[in-house]
This record gives C-alpha cells, sequence and structure tokens, in this order.
C-alpha cells in the first residue's frame, strides 16, 4: 500500500471518529426527533406523524421538508430502534465519506499529489464540515450529493450524476436553488457538443426532469412553496410606516431614487451575500444570529485557512484558472450563498453549507501554492502545527462550550424533562412549556410512543404559514400555564416550566425541581401538588 493511500485512510477514520464521538452531543434538535420519529413512524406503518403513505414530502411543524433524510434513517431505526445514535447515522456516515469524494475528484483531474489530500484533509477537520455532519443536519447530505453529482459529471458518469442532482431536490429546500445553478456551472466548463446529442438527452436530461416532476408540482400545486414564501427576502417589503417616514424626511424623488423597494432589496441582498465572505463568518462568530448553527467564538474556518484562502483564491483570479476544476470550484465559492442570501436571515450558515466544498479547495489550493514556492521543510511543519493548535481549539469550543454557551438553544433538558413526566405524571393533568421547542415531538421520540395511537391524536394547529404546534397528547397539554392557577388546583397536576417561564412569572425556584442544572440554573423546572 502507497504511503498517499495512508495517509488518506487515516484522514478518513479520523474523520469518522471525530464525527462519531460522543454521538448524543449535542442534545437532539426539535428537527431531529421530528426526522427519527418520522422514520420510526414509517417502519412501523408506512405513514408519517401525521397518517400519510410514504410521502416524499413532510409536513413538519407547519412548514415542508424534503423527505430523503427520513427514509435514510429508517434502517438505522431498524438496527438499533428510536435512538439519537440511529437518526445521526446517515449524516455522521455521508460527512465522513465527503473526504474521499474530494479526493477522488481532485485526483482524477489533477497531476499533483499533494492537492488531493490537502482536499480531503481539509474537509475531513474543517468546523463547517464537522459541525453539520455530527447531528442530523439534511444540508450535510445535501452537500455530499453536489459533489458526488459534481464528480460523476466531470467523469461523463451523465446518468448516476443526474440521479443524485435529482436526489438533492428531495434532501434540502436549499438544494433546489444550488443544484440548478451548478448544473448550469457544469454545462458551462464543460461545454461539449454532446449536449446536443440523443446519448446525453436520455442519460442526463430526462432522469433529472421525471425525478423533478413530483417536487415542481409539489411547488406549484401543494404546499410546499410555503416554505419558500415564509423565507423569502422579496416576502419581507419594507414597512408602510417605514415608507412615509423616508419620504417626510427627504420627500417623493428622494426616495424613488435612493429608497424604493427595489433598492431596498438589492441592498438587502448584497448585505447577506457578502456576510458569508466576511471574516466575522469565516474566522470568528461563524452563524452569529443563530447559536446552534455553529461553536461560538470562531468562525467557519479553521484560524490558518484564512491566509491560505486568500492565497488560493487570488492565485487563481489573478493567474487564472489552471484547469476546469480550478473554473467549477471558482463559480461554486461565489454561487453557495446566493440560496441563503436570498431569505430573511441575514445569516443562516445552514442554507450555505455547500460553501464549505469550493473553501476549503481553495484553501488546498493556497496550501500547495505556498509549499511549492516555499521547498522548505520548517514551513509544512508549521502549518501542521497550526493546523493541529486550530483543530484542538474548536474541538475544545465545541465539546466544552458550546452547549453551556447557550443551552436554551438546543433545548437542553427536554429528555430529563420527558423523564419527569414519565416518573410522576400518571393520573395527573400535565403541562409542558413550548418556550424553548417543539415539546410534542420529544415526547414521542424519547417514549417511543406507537405512530399508530398517535396518528389518532395529530393535530397540527398552524399559526400563519410557516410555524405550527400540537397543542394535546393524552393527558399532557403543551402550553405554559399560570403557577398560581396550577397552586389553586385541588386535581392533580404536573408542570414543566423553562428557565425563563419561571423568572417571567416570578416563581420562588425553591418551590420547583431543577431537572436540568447547567451554568448555575436549570433549563426545565418540574412542579407537581402532591
Amino acid at each position: 500500500m502507497t504511503k498517499e493511500k495512508i495517509i488518506l485512510i487515516i484522514v478518513l477514520l479520523t474523520a469518522f471518529l471525530l464525527r462519531i464521538y460522543n454521538h448524543t452531543y449535542p442534545p437532539l434538535l426539535w428537527d431531529e426527533a421530528a426526522l427519527g420519529y418520522n422514520a420510526y413512524s414509517i417502519l412501523q406503518t408506512g405513514r408519517d406523524e401525521y397518517g400519510q403513505f410514504l410521502p416524499l414530502v413532510f409536513k413538519s411543524f407547519g412548514d415542508y421538508k424534503p423527505g430523503l433524510y427520513v427514509y435514510l434513517t429508517v434502517p438505522f431505526v431498524a438496527i438499533f430502534g428510536l435512538t439519537p445514535l440511529a437518526v445521526r447515522l446517515p449524516s455522521i456516515i455521508l460527512g465522513s465519506l465527503l473526504p474521499l469524494i474530494a479526493y477522488l475528484f481532485i485526483k482524477k483531474h489533477h497531476s499533483g499529489k499533494i492537492l488531493p489530500l490537502l482536499f480531503a484533509a481539509l474537509i475531513a477537520f474543517n468546523p463547517y464540515n464537522i459541525h453539520y455532519s455530527r447531528q442530523a443536519w439534511e444540508t450535510g447530505v445535501l452537500t455530499f450529493e453536489l459533489l458526488l453529482a459534481s464528480y460523476f459529471f466531470f467523469g461523463k458518469k451523465y446518468f448516476w450524476s443526474s440521479i443524485i442532482f435529482a436526489l438533492t431536490l428531495y434532501t434540502y429546500q436549499s438544494g433546489k436553488l444550488i443544484s440548478l445553478l451548478l448544473i448550469l456551472t457544469l454545462l458551462l466548463v464543460n461545454y461539449t457538443k454532446d449536449y446536443f446529442k440523443k446519448d446525453f438527452i436520455l442519460k442526463f436530461i430526462l432522469p433529472l426532469f421525471v425525478f423533478s416532476l413530483p417536487i415542481l408540482y409539489g411547488l406549484l400545486f401543494g404546499h410546499q412553496g410555503n416554505r419558500l414564501e415564509v423565507v423569502s427576502l422579496f416576502s419581507y417589503p419594507r414597512s408602510t410606516e417605514e415608507q412615509n417616514l423616508i419620504v417626510s424626511e427627504g420627500g417623493q424623488l428622494d426616495y424613488q431614487l435612493f429608497h424604493q423597494q427595489t433598492v431596498f432589496f438589492i441592498r438587502n441582498f448584497l448585505t447577506r451575500y457578502f456576510n458569508y465572505f466576511s471574516p466575522k463568518f469565516l474566522l470568528t462568530d461563524a452563524d452569529w444570529r443563530n447559536p446552534g448553527n455553529s461553536a461560538p467564538y470562531t468562525g467557519v474556518l479553521l484560524i490558518p485557512s484564512i491566509l491560505f484562502l486568500t492565497i488560493g483564491v487570488f492565485r487563481t483570479l489573478i493567474i487564472k484558472p489552471k484547469n476546469k476544476t480550478d473554473k467549477y470550484f471558482l463559480y461554486w465559492l461565489f454561487l453557495a450563498p446566493l440560496p441563503s442570501a436570498l431569505t430573511q436571515d441575514l445569516i443562516y450558515a445552514t442554507r450555505a453549507m455547500s460553501f464549505s466544498i469550493p473553501l476549503c479547495y481553495f484553501i488546498a489550493v493556497g496550501i500547495e501554492t505556498s509549499v511549492k514556492k516555499y521547498q522548505n521543510a520548517l514551513l509544512k511543519t508549521l502549518i501542521i502545527i497550526l493546523y493541529l493548535i486550530s483543530l484542538i481549539y474548536y474541538l475544545d469550543l465545541y465539546h466544552n462550550h458550546m452547549l453551556k454557551h447557550k443551552p436554551e438553544d438546543w433545548s437542553y433538558g427536554v429528555e430529563q424533562a420527558v423523564d419527569y413526566i414519565n416518573k410522576f405524571g400518571e393520573n395527573r393533568s400535565i403541562y409542558f412549556t413550548p418556550f424553548y421547542s417543539q415539546p410534542y415531538i420529544y415526547y414521542l421520540f424519547y417514549n417511543k410512543y406507537s405512530p399508530q395511537r398517535y396518528h389518532s391524536q395529530a393535530n397540527l394547529i398552524t399559526r400563519g404559514q410557516d410555524v405550527g404546534y400540537i397543542k394535546t397528547i393524552d393527558n399532557i397539554i403543551f402550553e405554559t400555564p399560570s403557577f398560581s392557577f396550577l397552586q389553586l388546583q385541588s386535581r392533580h397536576v404536573l408542570a414543566i416550566f423553562s428557565y425563563d417561564d419561571a423568572i417571567r412569572q416570578g416563581i420562588d425556584l425553591s418551590l420547583l425541581t431543577p431537572l436540568s442544572p447547567i451554568n448555575n440554573i436549570s433549563t426545565f423546572y418540574g412542579y407537581k401538588n402532591p
């Protein structure tokens, strides 16, 4: 076995260990619990949590999620039961294999030995990729699919490229746009007259079109378009009050020239788009608006990467791309933030996760360029040491600080709250606060609640287009009760309060049972009368 293959195997094994180690950390997010419970329901009954038979798109908390991840989870639930490991294994496995696809991609289209291994290693150890492949994030599966489909296309395996691209439409909402953009880019970068031949049409265009039809139908005539409408930047124009204020300050002409809706949308789009290229996102604070999408105090890249990213992009832009892969990843670099920049969120790392692929590619190019220019063993050693220190720093932030930094954003303690209900809730009226999350799905998940029994109770109450909740299951009401009301009850009651609930109601915490102590508080508290 060659030295190159030994290094690759070590990289892949380490990538897997980084992703599966302490796999129950952080706690399950409610979307993960929903993916797992729907897989459990499909396995048990062939129907989702709302009784729909083998749906392609799953209704979840009021929006609609492409269902591929659910079906990927079914065999793992069959083997391991309804557990966090079963839910996360599709993401862990594909995230661990992503460096292999990266290696094979560059190995086939690049003559050097350094770049393929660098690309694979950077994806294996990059914070962006680690974060989204340790939990059940559909965006991690999407990123794997996009690179694999691109690899097949470059290798002229058009049928398999078409199938994988089609699967992205059933994986994650942002896959619809980024897949289209990358397909167009692939056609441009690899342009050939074969595109007009029957063989290409039958192997690539036709399968992609056929597999896309159910999604297109759902977007046009079903509920699947609701999510796009809700998150779209264009669904949130400047308010009438703000328009009137601006007109009163500068007049109607000033408003039409500098502040009208088109200018407003363009400015907001550009702000969001360039946020993904900012040092804050890349290096210091990652997804600063959504703490659950990244570790605190760090960016989506390891610290030395910012230097080599600059070198890699500069070399490609100024010296001109050397080959088709350079061109393709350069296009991908600038296209990846688009799906997220077109939404209302100022920054949202999840929707832009495929951005990690071109980032790692150009970091690898930057390292290769530097090492070749300065043939110095000391430089190589220094790079390795700096990356090792940066990786250890990131892993410390992830495992020792992330959950404690914002425990409420991780629904920390909800499993303990469910245990408390199971232990003391018999023959009681139960109230379970929805303040931090969607508690009903955790109750179903951790109790492995019978899907057949739940189907008759699955009544989603919607609030607007994108938000919904389940009000009751059995004797549990998922709402926050008044503590004074509970104290007046002669019947047996039990309640789960969040820390914020208790503070807002001015409840004496000594009257409650802390269920999930962390950082000198408890995220959840239990109460039961005698």
